[in-house]
């Protein structure tokens, strides 16, 4: 599903991140644990095509990402790839129903209303359709992100720091919540993260 070759990351020449090599099996849900400049925030966004490594090869199935142009890429990204970010991104100007709709808009080019209402209720965000993001909790935005980079069904569904500024009982909640919507959608769940309590939930650890 995922395998990392020989991958090594700069930043402004300076600071030289080695990454190991890694293979993820599909459906075989991992984490990638470090402290806080480990690389591991890093190394997600390579996997998501959002970064380009200095030297080394990301290939997801049979797709050598690091050799695409960025128009391939972005494209591929768009359909293959699921990112939840430790900050939602949302727009606030638009409805929780808008920001999930424009995410399947990007990434197919067009809207299908049937599938973004099947997600929202999945999420129980369906009585969220028409509130602006600033109308909703913390808790609710992170579920639009998780619904957001799932609309496409991605087969890979990268998140980063999904817990932590969570207590026990939520982190529990949103691993599992993350889990569950990645089985119902034929998905491999990476999560980056320095928090311990996730090593736990998920069966392959990369630890940098």
């Amino acid at each position: 599903m995922l395998t990392i070759n020989s991958l090594v990351h700069s930043y402004d020449g300076t600071v030289t991140i080695e990454f190991p090599n890694w293979e993820v099996e599909k459906g075989n849900h991992s984490v990638i644990l470090g402290n806080s400049g480990s690389g591991k925030t890093t190394l997600l966004h390579i996997i998501g095509g959002l970064l380009r490594p200095q030297s080394g090869e990301v290939k997801i199935g049979e797709t050598s990402i690091s050799q695409m142009t960025q128009s391939s890429l972005d494209k591929f990204r768009g359909i293959n790839i699921g990112i939840v970010f430790q900050k939602a991104h949302l727009i606030s100007s638009l409805t929780v129903f808008e920001n999930l709709a424009l995410s399947q808009y990007l990434g197919k080019g067009k809207i299908e209303k049937k599938a973004v209402l099947e997600i929202m209720d999945r999420l129980g965000l369906e009585e969220l359709k028409t509130r602006k993001i600033h109308q909703i909790s913390q808790g609710q935005a992170q579920r639009v992100s998780i619904g957001r980079a799932l609309l496409n069904n991605p087969s890979l569904l990268l998140a980063d720091e999904p817990t932590a500024s969570l207590d026990d009982e939520n982190c529990g909640k949103v691993i599992q919540l993350l889990k569950d919507q990645a089985e119902i959608h034929n998905s491999t769940l990476i999560v980056a993260t320095h928090d311990q309590r996730v090593k736990g939930e998920l069966k392959n650890t990369l630890t940098l």
